[in-house]
C-alpha cells in the first residue's frame, strides 16, 4: 500500500482520542485531521480541546481542517436519551463525509471510535450508513486498543485531556457517577 495514495479524513474529537487512532493509520495512510464538535457545551472547554488538537496536528506535521467556530445550541444536546449521542454522530459524521467527498479524499473515518467510553458500534453503523448515502468510504477501525497508550503518551507531553464527552449531559453525568 503506497501512504501517499491513500488520503483518510480523520474526524477528531480531542487530541487523546486523535493519538489512539494514529497509532493505527499512520503508517499506511495519509491522514488529515478534520475538527467539526458543535457538541461542546463550554467555550473554555471547547478552545482548550481545539487547541490541542491544533498542536497534536502540528507535532505531527498532519494538516488541520476546521468546519466552525464555537457554536452550541442547548435544544439539540440537552436531551435526555440515545436520541442525542446518535443525533451528535449523525450531524458530526455527515459533516465529515461530505467534506472528505468534496476534497478528494479517499477515505473518513472518526476518532470516536478510539474511546471505550463512546457507542462504538452506534459509531461504527452511522458511519457505514453515512458512506452509502454520500457514496464515499469509510475506513473502520477498532481504535479502542491504544486509547490509554496514546492518551497516557499525550498527557506525558502536557496536552489537555479531558473526563467527559462533551455536551453539557455527559459532563453531568461525569459527577453523577461517581
Amino acid at each position: 500500500m503506497n501512504k501517499s495514495q491513500n488520503k483518510v479524513l480523520l474526524h477528531i474529537c480531542c487530541a487523546p482520542c486523535s493519538a489512539s487512532s494514529m497509532k493505527v493509520l499512520h503508517t499506511n495512510y495519509n491522514v488529515s485531521f478534520y475538527w467539526y464538535n458543535p457538541n461542546i457545551w463550554d467555550f473554555d472547554e471547547y478552545k482548550k480541546r481545539k487547541d490541542s488538537a491544533i498542536k497534536y496536528a502540528k507535532e505531527l506535521n498532519i494538516t488541520f481542517y476546521e468546519h466552525q467556530n464555537f457554536v452550541y445550541n442547548y435544544k439539540i444536546w440537552e436531551k435526555e436519551s440515545l436520541e442525542t449521542c446518535k443525533l451528535c454522530y449523525c450531524l458530526r459524521l455527515a459533516k465529515v463525509a461530505l467534506f472528505a467527498k468534496s476534497n478528494n479524499f479517499d477515505f473518513f473515518t472518526t476518532s470516536l471510535l478510539s474511546s471505550p467510553y463512546q457507542k462504538h458500534d452506534l459509531v461504527k453503523q452511522i458511519s457505514e450508513n453515512i458512506s452509502s448515502q454520500y457514496l464515499v468510504k469509510f475506513l473502520y477501525a477498532d481504535f479502542r486498543e491504544f486509547f490509554y497508550e496514546g492518551k497516557n503518551e499525550l498527557k506525558q507531553k502536557g496536552y489537555y485531556t479531558q473526563k467527559y464527552c462533551a455536551c453539557n449531559k455527559s459532563y453531568k453525568e461525569r459527577f453523577e457517577n461517581k
